[in-house]
């Protein structure tokens, strides 16, 4: 049993839902190691696999890079602020061209027929300016004198701003080392001196004659013109290692970082994934399945055609490929920390919808597997039995509209040759076609007609069948195949009824037999001690507990001789084993005759009955059978009503039936279905204390039935009425004494 239990503990639910939890914690771990590498790629490329150190990369390179072109642009091109301040280093063609196209002036004759100062504070006329034009001579004047001195101090703010802005920078700088020199050999700026730059081994120097690049920066530096026509020789270098205080600073621990985290992502990475292919083939094994080789139970997502599944998993697999590195992007290039946490969970949310469609598919592939109907759940292989039943008459409404199509695509394709023949004059073509469409509209005439026989044949069968005429059998060799399957499934609903009936019948007939028969043999032994409890009772006992105990023995043996006798005969009425000889009898006078033969019960009850019939009222019954039905709601009424209270009992006709009511109080409440008095074995004492079978009112109800009668109960609160119609007497009828009635 142990050995049972563990090998099937790994298909227990709580294991597969440990499984894919799992899972999806190795998804999440690769998916923020994705996100890391990315940021890390994005910012190092390659470099941070490939190169040794941090001089070897882009980023420092291009640092570098910057931090000499700052040195180039402030010390060597700007040099101090009077030089900026007095106009020297404008670029008189870069400020005109930034002053037209700022204020929207085009090259044109005004243009082309004047020039600015020096000063640039005025216009000087070179040729004649057509009448036409000397409006916006005017305009473009009035704005070079108002407007260009006001836009050139501008740009030499501009120039001042950036000087600065440069050192700043170099300021800042303290891994970062250089000094100028001028023609003479005089340092003329820096953070450095000689000897110190002597010490350093990554250093590069630029000069407009010679240039020494021993870090690897000259591609990347944008200022070398300036050098070149400058006289000017820088020396620059970088510490090594590090020192703390700026952006070199930064970027070395950031690549410190970066390499060692890389082996680490890796290792989390590599782990992660055996792990989600570990989960993967357990779930795909134990998919569906509740213990080894078991049943197959399948989910609502399996019955999804598994191309349409394929393809949508494709599909969002696809949008979310594309929408992913669209978000990628945006998280790696969006410096706010807000939206890269927002598009990040938008990220994470799109990966695990993704993780869980594409599982999703793997296990419901896994279960329709085991359960041999993948290829039976294909949409090709379902197209292509749908279309062999439209052959096979299997589908009656696939089958019809096939027919349909092919009978009017016969007579276009007859029609078509038709004209075709007569428009070409081959009229005797024409002539065959013609008859060819006249033989195969009587060919579908003869079959239409023949599925109408067909159908007609298994009307009459299914009227049969309603009819109970269950003998009928029905030629399925006469039914055309469009019908063929109809006519096979109302010849098994025939069969299946007269199945049914044949054990319904059979049962109850051997119900009725062992019923009859049990009680024959009970009479037999009940006769004998019925016979012996007789001779006790006729002698003196003495012992006057023996005494009591011979009239408990007489009263229940005659109790169970009652109850025999009913069963008995409840047992001739269920099976129709009774004979009804109607007579004409008075409904007042025999109902009468019940209460005076049960009189001393009545008033030993507390009874008080009142019959409401004023004159006779003669109805066709058989008397014997009515009798018993009398005195079984007599005796009812006697057992079960309220003491000391009254009996109703009303007879009168209505709508051509005789028709008696009887109504009592009942002593216990009615707290039950009033339907279930007439059931065999139901009494309405539950604790069972009083006397009674419980078949009376059964065998009251099927006697009136038998006699054509009917027989009913209603239930008001706890006032209990019973109700007998007959089929009043009708002149005419054969007329029995009434006094030949036996009332028994």
């Amino acid at each position: 049993m142990d050995t049972k239990l563990k090998k099937y503990r790994s298909y227990q639910r709580k294991w597969k839902i440990a499984g894919i939890a799992l899972l999806f914690i190795c998804a999440m771990a690769n998916f923020f190691c994705g996100i890391i590498t990315a940021n890390i790629s994005k910012h190092w490329n390659r470099d941070i696999i490939e190169a040794h150190s941090v001089y070897d990369t882009y980023e420092f390179k291009n640092s570098f890079a910057q931090a000499l072109d700052e040195v180039i642009l402030s010390e060597v091109y700007y040099r101090n602020e009077s030089r900026i301040s007095s106009g020297e280093l404008i670029d008189r063609e870069e400020l005109l061209t930034d002053f037209k196209r700022y204020y929207g002036i085009k090259e044109g004759i005004i243009t082309g027929n004047t020039s600015i100062n020096e000063t640039f504070d005025g216009l000087i006329t070179h040729g004649s300016i057509p009448n036409s034009l000397k409006h916006n001579f005017d305009e473009y004047k009035e704005l070079v004198e108002s407007r260009l001195p006001l836009y050139r101090k501008m740009y030499i703010q501009n120039q001042l701003d950036d000087f600065k802005s440069s050192i700043r920078y170099l300021n800042g700088m303290t891994n970062f080392l250089y000094f100028v020199e001028d023609s003479s050999g005089n340092v003329v700026a820096g953070n450095t001196t000689r000897g110190e730059m002597s010490n350093i081994d990554r250093t590069i120097v630029l000069s407009s004659g010679f240039s020494s690049d021993k870090i690897g920066v000259m591609g990347y530096t944008s200022n070398n013109s300036i050098m070149e026509t400058s006289d000017y020789k820088i020396y620059a270098g970088i510490r090594e290692p590090f020192v703390y205080g700026d952006a070199f600073y930064t970027l070395g621990q950031e690549y410190v970082f970066a390499k060692a985290g890389l082996p680490i992502l890796f290792g989390v990475f590599t782990a992660s994934t055996i792990i989600i292919i570990f989960c993967l083939v357990y779930l795909i094994r134990v998919a569906g399945q509740s213990e080894k080789g078991g049943k197959v139970t399948y989910l609502a997502v399996d019955k999804i055609y598994n191309e349409i599944h394929f393809l949508l998993v494709i599909g969002l697999t696809t949008f979310a490929v594309f929408f992913g590195v669209a978000i990628l992007t945006s998280i790696l290039n969006e410096t706010a920390i807000f939206w890269a946490y927002i598009f990040n969970t938008i990220l994470g949310i799109i990966y695990i919808c993704d993780i869980a469609a594409i599982i999703s598919y793997i296990m419901s592939v896994s279960r329709q597997i085991k359960g041999k109907i993948f290829l039976r759940n294909t949409w090709v292989s379902v197209t292509i039995r749908r279309m062999s039943e439209l052959f096979t008459g299997k589908t009656f409404r696939g089958w019809m509209i096939f027919v349909m199509l092919s009978y009017g695509l016969g007579n276009c394709v007859i029609m078509g040759f038709i004209i075709f023949a007569a428009q070409m004059g081959y009229y005797f073509i024409c002539f065959l076609c013609v008859l060819g469409l006249f033989l195969f509209n009587a060919f579908c005439m003869y079959l239409f007609l023949r599925a109408l026989r067909s159908l007609k044949r298994i009307m009459i069968s299914a009227r049969e069948t309603s009819k109970g005429n269950l003998q009928y059998k029905l030629n399925l060799e006469e039914i055309s195949p469009s019908f063929s399957n109809f006519a096979m499934d109302i010849a098994n609903i025939q069969d299946g009824l007269k199945n049914s009936v044949e054990d319904a019948v059979k049962g109850e007939r051997m119900k009725t037999e062992l019923i009859t028969n049990v009680s024959h043999d009970l009479k037999t032994p009940l006769t004998s001690i019925i016979s012996y409890v007789d001779l006790l009772r006729s002698l003196s006992l003495e012992n006057k507990v023996a005494s009591q105990y011979v009239e408990i023995l007489y009263e229940k043996s005659y109790r169970l001789k009652q109850l025999i006798e009913d069963l008995i005969e409840a047992s001739k009425v269920s099976s129709g084993n009774i004979t009804v000889s109607k007579m004409r009898i008075d409904y007042r006078q025999i109902t009468l005759q019940a209460i005076g033969e049960l009189e001393e019960k009545i008033e030993a009850a507390g009874l008080e009955v009142k019959v409401s019939c004023l004159e006779p009222l003669y109805i066709s019954a058989d008397g014997r059978h009515l009798w018993r039905i009398l005195e079984n709601l007599v005796s009812n009424a006697v057992k079960y009503s309220m003491p000391d209270s009254r009996v109703y009992i009303d007879i009168f006709q209505a709508e051509g039936r005789g028709i008696l009511v009887m109504k009592n109080i009942s002593a216990t409440p009615i707290d039950f279905d009033e339907t279930r008095l007439t059931d065999r074995f139901v009494r309405g004492d539950a604790s069972r204390t009083t006397e009674g079978s419980g078949l009376g009112l059964s065998i009251a109800q099927s006697l009136a039935e038998a006699q054509g009668g009917t027989f009913g109960i209603k239930v008001d609160g706890d006032l209990f009425k019973a109700i007998v119609s007959m089929p009043l007497w009708e002149d005419g009828e054969e007329i029995f004494a009434e006094d030949e009635v036996e009332m028994q």
